[in-house]
């Protein structure tokens, strides 16, 4: 085992071993595949819980950026963050909250979007229910949400409920010198996408701005992002904020919405491709 003022100091691909070696003594007798054209996505199988997909990518980006002692703390979580993934979560109702996901989470997580927990989402996302499970979150399905005892109308309720509830204390909102509008759920990150659940709010923030048009974006689940629309460096602005984010760990969605205040509904606007922000309607 590597020392923790070592582990940040090698590379990808050493990292990338060490990892497999930490999953494989965590979780013995359970088959462990490196994805052939994939090597960084590992296939984890279970007898009951069914194929679990592990994505070491973002993983190792900061574990490479990282103290010493972090990278190696990062790591057990993640270890630890595997060895829940086979098991049923503990469901909670006063923990579950409605959340977004790009479309390619369910190929990855192998969802299937007839699943009474998944729905439609705004421009190239779903809609998923997190359970807050203390050392991670977990992504619900009907199965789990069964074994659980409860229905998925009961968890969808909840859901609504907690994440209306959590708003007033959580919600923050930050101005960069650009003019970009960042909002976030300080102690959720996790659930900061999950903003583009509440036009109204967003209605509010660009009312007090004095902006009546806005492209919001979501490139990360940390946050929600918006810029004036009629600004004249509106789209320079964005797509250079999409740029750096897409090129980081915890990518979410490449569309940039455009949205007009009091509405409840967005409208596709622009995707990124490359750096640059193409116009979709």
């Amino acid at each position: 085992m590597y020392t923790p003022h070592a582990l940040n100091s090698l590379s990808p691909d050493e990292i990338r071993a060490f990892i497999v070696q930490r999953l494989k003594a965590a979780l013995p007798g359970l088959d462990l595949q490196s994805q052939q054209d994939q090597p960084y996505r590992l296939t984890l199988s279970h007898p009951e819980a069914g194929d679990v997909i592990l994505n070491l990518g973002n993983l190792v980006h900061e574990v490479q950026g990282a103290a010493p002692r972090a990278a190696e703390q990062m790591v057990e979580t993640f270890v630890s963050l595997a060895q829940r993934a086979v098991e049923p979560p503990e469901i909670d109702l006063k923990s579950v909250f409605p959340g977004l996901r790009h479309r390619a989470f369910l190929d990855a997580t192998k969802q299937n979007v007839s699943d009474r927990m998944i729905g439609e989402g705004p421009g190239d996302m779903v809609t998923v229910v997190l359970s807050d499970q203390g050392e991670g979150v977990a992504t619900l399905n009907e199965a789990c949400v069964g074994a659980a005892g409860h229905t998925p109308e009961d968890v969808l309720v909840a859901a609504e409920r907690n994440f209306v509830n959590l708003l007033p204390g959580a919600f923050r909102a930050s101005t960069r010198a650009d003019g970009l509008l960042s909002l976030r759920l300080e102690r959720y990150p996790w659930l900061g996408t999950s903003l583009l659940f509440v036009p109204l709010l967003l209605s509010r923030v660009m009312e007090d701005r004095g902006w009546s048009r806005a492209l919001i974006a979501a490139p990360t689940r940390e946050s929600v992002d918006l810029v004036d629309a009629d600004g004249p460096d509106a789209r320079r602005v964005m797509a250079r904020w999409m740029a750096d984010k897409l090129s980081g760990p915890r990518t979410q969605s490449e569309m940039v919405l455009s949205f007009r205040q009091g509405a409840t509904e967005y409208a596709k606007g622009y995707r990124m491709v490359g750096s640059e922000l193409v116009r979709l309607n």
